[in-house]
């Protein structure tokens, strides 16, 4: 009984750990390798300040959830800049930094020997040094634990964790900041495995390095990939099986001489055979529940509200940007003016620059000459989600939807100021998030009517036809409540029937004042959207004027279709 009721309190910590992994794996897309080593941390803090320093618990649990998220704070810093290779080099090597300082740091954490004699917790006077006395004490704190992830994964502020995950570039584009989500997201899931390393030590008395072994990174990535990446409920299945698994397999009548080899055998083929048939997990990431939730959401009016000013001022200027890539100049000494209530045409052939002086006007590149204001702010210095607030917003080429969320949810995502993007109103003041949501909700689904999507906010962006794509990627800058927005091929590839259905939702955004800047290929939707065109070759802007003066300048057409 006591065997079991141990099993029992290991599947509360696994619990813990595989939870917390998958912020990391599932929901934030961040492969990182480093979790058995924020294990290890967390209960080497919990046993250094109870065997020298006789600090109890809970002080300990709190310390080491503190010092394991401040060093998960650290190991964010370049994940700011890498991804995958990159990230797991570099969090493999935090996995050996730890192991070699409990290894080498004698005097503080016991060398090889390990600490030995951690006090167990003492709760009203009653030491808990048995696993019976631990695992009520270890279940709550896992569903604590589970709880705060919970919380977390399903707030807005998870929301832009998801979408972080299918696109950078694009979570930057409508306003995310994606380098503070990352730094929160290592902490909270660090901190959460320091909560599980806090209650080992206590529990197990004992701590070495051989129990926070590289393999145990990859037991953990076990439990999240076979229970569901991106679903906590799948963790917590995936620590249960993994975890009991090899207890059930005790039971099998094998030969004595080859049981404990072929029990290995029978777990690995069983791991195989469960992610064979469910290759997605057991429990695979659900589609968010605000779709349905919407139905019953009275619908907002469409957040087009721009600061007080009048059709035909100017919004945006950009002056003598350049910029080289090598030998090579993409935009030299451009100019650029957009006003109000108007949609300007970018064109020229293609490698012309149009979309480099996109990433000029939006932060995503940074002008070696030259300047953007947005009215009297300047732009040059701001990071492309600052950029967005202020009130500039740009799609892309290649649209880059969030193709595994909703379409609502893709819109939900663009909306600015939401509070439970704010983690401590996420906690503390849920009352005021979920009341937030709902008229979120209510404004994302007015948009996607707005944009003749109404009818698909629960559909998948991935599996939306190709025309509806382009008009959610449309929905998705309009939920940006920018004022400024520029469209990088917005309209290619569509035949003219559905051309004729979007060119009135683009037409409507310039009435109501948008600023509207678009590159486009297809003349036809210049000539049919446009009151002033720029034409851009070799990085300079040749002319500028009407669309039929340009059109129909036979230099300029020259040029085009050289």
């Amino acid at each position: 009984m006591d065997y079991l009721l141990h099993i029992l309190v290991m599947v509360t910590l696994f619990v813990i750990l595989a939870t917390s992994f998958n912020l990391l794996i599932g929901f934030s897309g961040l492969f990182a390798l480093s979790h058995a080593a924020f294990f290890g941390i967390g209960a080497y803090v919990t046993a250094i300040l109870a065997t020298k320093y006789g600090v109890a618990f809970p002080l300990t649990l709190f310390a080491s959830v503190g010092f394991t998220a401040i060093i998960g704070m650290l190991v964010a810093l370049p994940a700011l800049r890498i991804g995958g290779d990159y990230l797991v080099i570099v969090t493999l090597a935090l996995q050996v930094i730890v192991i070699t300082v409990i290894l080498n740091w004698n005097s503080v954490t016991g060398g090889t020997d390990g600490i030995r004699g951690i006090p167990h917790i003492a709760i009203f006077g009653s030491n808990l040094d048995s696993a019976a006395k631990m695992l009520p004490l270890s279940a709550l704190v896992s569903a604590i634990s589970v709880w705060i992830a919970w919380r977390l994964a399903h707030s807005p502020f998870g929301r832009s964790l998801r979408a972080m995950r299918e696109n950078e570039a694009a979570t930057q584009a409508v306003g995310k900041d994606v380098v503070a989500m990352k730094v929160q997201v290592f902490a909270f899931s660090a901190g959460l495995a320091a909560v599980a390393g806090s209650l080992f030590a206590h529990y197990i008395s004992f701590v070495s390095a051989e129990s926070f072994p590289f393999d145990l990174t990859i037991y953990m990535l076990a439990m999240v990939i076979l229970g569901g990446t991106g679903n906590l409920a799948g963790s917590v299945l995936g620590a249960v099986l993994l975890v009991a698994l090899p207890e059930l397999l005790k039971f099998v009548a094998l030969p004595p001489d080859v049981a404990d080899k072929l029990r290995n055998v029978l777990y690995g083929l069983t791991l195989i055979l469960i992610l064979r048939a469910r290759p997605q997990g057991l429990l695979p990431e659900r589609a968010s529940a605000s779709a349905a939730a919407g139905e019953t959401v009275p619908l907002a009016a469409v957040p087009i509200g721009l600061a007080p000013g009048t059709a035909g001022q100017v919004s945006i200027t950009g002056r003598t940007l350049s910029k080289s890539f090598g030998g090579i100049a993409a935009v030299r000494n451009f100019d650029i003016e957009l006003r109000r209530g108007e949609i300007v045409g970018l064109i020229g052939p293609n490698g012309a620059g149009k979309t480099t002086a996109f990433n000029l006007l939006t932060g995503f590149l940074k002008p070696d000459n030259g300047g953007v204001n947005f009215g009297s702010r300047l732009l040059t210095r701001l990071k492309p989600h600052q950029i967005v607030r202020a009130g500039v917003a740009r799609s892309f080429q290649d649209l880059k939807l969030f193709r595994n969320m909703t379409a609502l949810e893709n819109v939900l995502v663009a909306l600015p100021r939401q509070s439970g993007e704010n983690l401590l109103y996420a906690y503390f003041a849920p009352w005021k998030v979920a009341r937030e949501e709902k008229e979120n909700i209510g404004k994302a689904l007015a948009i996607l009517r707005f944009v003749k999507l109404g009818e698909k906010a629960g559909e998948r962006a991935g599996n939306l036809a190709y025309a509806e794509q382009k008009l959610l990627v449309i929905a998705r800058l309009l939920a940006t409540g920018a004022e400024v927005l520029l469209f990088d091929e917005p309209l290619s590839g569509l035949d003219p029937n559905t051309l004729e259905e979007i060119f009135p939702v683009v037409r409507e955004l310039a009435r109501q004042g948008k600023t509207i800047c678009i590159i486009e290929h297809n003349l036809d939707v210049i000539r049919g959207l446009c009151n002033r065109v720029v034409f851009l070759d070799e990085g300079t802007k040749i002319a500028e004027g009407t669309p039929d003066a340009l059109i129909h300048d036979p230099q300029l057409a020259a040029r085009y279709f050289k």
